[in-house]
């Protein structure tokens, strides 16, 4: 009996600290903006690879209006109502997001998005509250993001983190 019982506590040991584990490498910087509107994620998509593109529009001298991204070179749904001025950023290979800044208040007015190349690159307005995402594990990147949207435009904006896919497909090649 007692065998058994330090047995059960081996094992439930074990999964806890499993857990731990995962939860550590795994974290979330938002909601950035108002949050109102419909919700959007694109948790489910992210495991069809690394984010490999992703398309902004914007609306002349003012807010986000939609979002766009690909992961593995596959386009997934766009959020918010593609209106404005479109713009879309492929990533080199192996170029992955590394943090997220931008400006908010009832909606998104401007994103900047930093890669692991050095690359910036800039949307939107000046406008609001200003916000800096960055994963809280050393070596995390942008997985996916969730947020809010309406018919005018994107309401805010959450980044999820998580290790990097890159990283993992090279060690399993």
């Amino acid at each position: 009996m007692l065998l058994q019982i330090l047995v059960v506590t081996f094992v439930l040991l074990a999964n806890s600290v499993s857990e731990t584990a995962a939860q550590a490498r795994v974290s979330y910087s938002g909601e950035y903006g108002s949050a109102v509107g419909s919700s959007f994620s694109y948790s489910g998509d992210h495991l069809w690879g690394p984010i490999t593109a992703f398309r902004i529009w914007e609306y002349s001298n003012s807010l986000i209006k939609a979002i766009q991204f690909q992961f593995d070179g596959k386009w997934s749904k766009t959020y918010g109502y593609e209106q404005g001025t479109h713009h879309e950023v492929t990533l080199f290979p192996g170029e992955e997001i590394t943090q997220v800044s931008g400006k908010h208040y009832t909606y998104v007015y401007q994103l900047i998005f930093i890669t692991s190349h050095g690359r910036i690159f800039f949307f939107g307005q000046p406008a609001g509250e200003s916000f800096n995402a960055i994963p809280l594990e050393y070596g995390n990147v942008l997985a996916f993001i969730s947020g809010h949207h309406n018919s005018v435009g994107i309401t805010g904006i959450g980044m999820h983190w998580d290790v990097s896919s890159w990283h993992a497909l090279k060690l399993h090649t």
